[in-house]
């Protein structure tokens, strides 16, 4: 586990999501609300670190206000150590204000607050905390003169330096020469050396002008391109991930604070430190907001194990699990059809066997889009109002731990889907490798609301460290369920207690149901050449 200090800036965000931006003189009318998220670039870097496993200790400076207990309540259960939290009386916890239009690029302006108050002799006071790490990272969002007394003291007693010149000023030459590890974006190169970023042969200059002052080596995130890095020895360019961008908001500092997570000293895995770190970013882009969408180290790893199998290999697991699922159904039942593209597997291949075999089967659907779907097949369905149990339900799930707790409803039949796992005598889960993972932690749990009761669940989760995050359809509206509810969004925190997060949610005035499922699944079905079969019966 890396030992990492984070010397840097901590802001508030106020994050507003529009169309399309204003012009000079133009006034647009938008349909959504400001939410507030924890910010900052040393903020969001800290908390990177910590997600992916690193020992992380935050040196910053926050003001004395409701804003700043926020933020350490958020930075305590990220498990980060705050024991170096500087706090002013002189200044407010810094602020930023961020625009995302619906292409998901945002524009920021920044009140930097107490974190333009902070001093070498604040950074000098914090200096143990420093001599004990592996490495420490600073950015620009606090005073270049107390990044330079921070990295003068992590040099004095060999421990490597890492600077985000973000945002991007002219830097003294001493500084740059305390540096081991520097990490600009495209736009933040070019600004430093005057080099424009183009090609990787411009990406080798800018290396040089780095190399020439005395750094190691030299990472530059290059946006869709992905990142490259260089060493005296090495460069490649490392390829991105394809993912659907919602809000860039923190996708360079979560690259940087997992890439330190997990990189070396010696730098010696620098690409695989790479990839980890790409990943993580990919996963960023696709959650609005900054901390809330910065993923933890398990969900990082599922990213990675599922890029290691291809989407046909995928496709393969799924249609596997659900034809094993179908010989077991019984003659004479009344069958639940889950919801989504694992069970929409199932409910092809039940309907096969139905048809040659002459089954006597009755089936109630979970979703919209299974009725649909069963319904072109000619399948006998039940109306789930008319009905009070069902005697075995086959559907997948979005996650599924050691112990067959799992996480559901990702989509919109979240209410429907519990109701018949409820009613159902046996449940049985079909999914594919990719889903089946050691713990639920830090993977996104979708609360069903209802609407005009959905501010309230947002606001209780917000003070209670969640970070919550209404979900959206692809076209920028809020998602609606097909119960006609929302969706609200959290990550399920570290070492959580699922019953009790389950119990509390459940008393929320507003919430119609949540996607944690405990204690319900009593057979998982995992696709494969070799089926692997996991029965409830059968855990100690």
């Amino acid at each position: 586990m890396k030992k990492i200090v984070v010397v840097g800036s901590t802001n508030v965000d106020k994050v507003l999501n529009v169309e399309k931006y204003a012009l000079p003189g133009e006034t647009l009318a938008i349909n959504t609300y400001q939410q507030s998220h924890g910010g900052g670039k040393g903020a969001n870097q800290a908390i990177a670190a910590a997600r992916s496993g690193a020992d992380t200790t935050f040196i910053t400076k926050l003001g004395n206000d409701e804003d700043a207990k926020m933020m350490v309540k958020g930075f305590k259960a990220d498990g980060m150590n705050i024991d170096d939290v500087i706090t002013t009386t002189d200044q407010e916890t810094g602020k930023a204000y961020i625009t995302v239009d619906k292409s998901g690029q945002n524009s920021i302006y920044v009140y930097g607050g107490a974190n333009m108050a902070m001093t070498p002799t604040d950074v000098d006071a914090h200096k143990s905390a420093i001599i004990n790490a592996d490495r420490v990272i600073a950015q620009l969002e606090i005073p270049v003169p107390a990044v330079i007394e921070a990295f003068k003291i992590a040099k004095e007693h060999g421990v490597q330096t890492i600077l985000n010149p973000a945002p991007a000023k002219e830097l003294p030459e001493e500084l740059l020469k305390l540096t081991d590890i520097i990490t600009p974006n495209e736009s933040e190169a070019a600004t430093l050396t005057g080099i424009e970023v183009k090609d990787e042969t411009s990406m080798l200059a800018n290396a040089k002008f780095f190399f020439e002052r005395g750094i190691k080596m030299v990472i530059i995130t290059v946006g869709g391109r992905g990142s490259f890095f260089a060493t005296p020895d090495d460069h490649a360019l490392i390829p991105p991930f394809p993912a659907k961008v919602v809000d860039t908001t923190a996708a360079g500092d979560t690259f940087i604070g997992s890439l330190a997570s997990q990189l070396e000293i010696d730098l010696s895995n620098i690409r695989k430190a790479m990839l980890y770190a790409s990943h993580a970013s990919s996963l960023t882009i696709q959650v609005a907001g900054a901390q809330n969408s910065i993923p933890t180290r398990e969900a990082i790893l599922n990213v990675i194990n599922q890029d290691q199998m291809t989407k046909t290999e995928i496709e393969k697991q799924k249609a596997q699990a659900a034809a094993y699922a179908a010989k077991l159904v019984p003659d004479h039942i009344v069958l639940g059809l889950g919801s989504g593209t694992t069970a929409a597997y199932f409910v092809k291949a039940i309907n096969q066997r139905i048809n040659d075999e002459h089954l006597d089967i009755q089936c109630v659907a979970t979703s919209v889009g299974t009725e649909k779907l069963a319904e072109k097949l000619g399948m006998r369905m039940l109306d789930v109002n008319t009905i009070d149990q069902v005697d075995l339900t086959v559907d997948g799930a979005d996650v599924v731990d050691h112990q067959l707790n799992g996480i559901k409803g990702g989509g919109a039949a979240l209410l429907f889907e519990k109701l018949v796992a409820d009613m159902s005598k046996q449940n049985i889960w079909i999914v594919d490798q990719s889903k089946y993972t050691d713990s639920l932690a830090g993977h996104i749990l979708p609360i069903e609301v209802i609407p005009f009761g959905g501010m309230g669940v947002f606001r209780y989760l917000k003070e209670n460290g969640y970070q919550p995050e209404f979900r959206f359809k692809d076209n920028g509206d809020v998602l609606e369920t097909d119960s006609g509810n929302y969706l609200i969004n959290i990550i399920i925190p570290k070492d959580a207690d699922l019953e009790k997060l389950s119990i509390d949610l459940k008393k929320q005035t507003g919430v119609v149901e949540h996607g944690l499922f405990l204690n319900v699944c009593d057979e998982l079905i995992i696709g494969g050449d070799q089926i692997k079969t996991i029965k409830r019966s059968d855990l100690k």
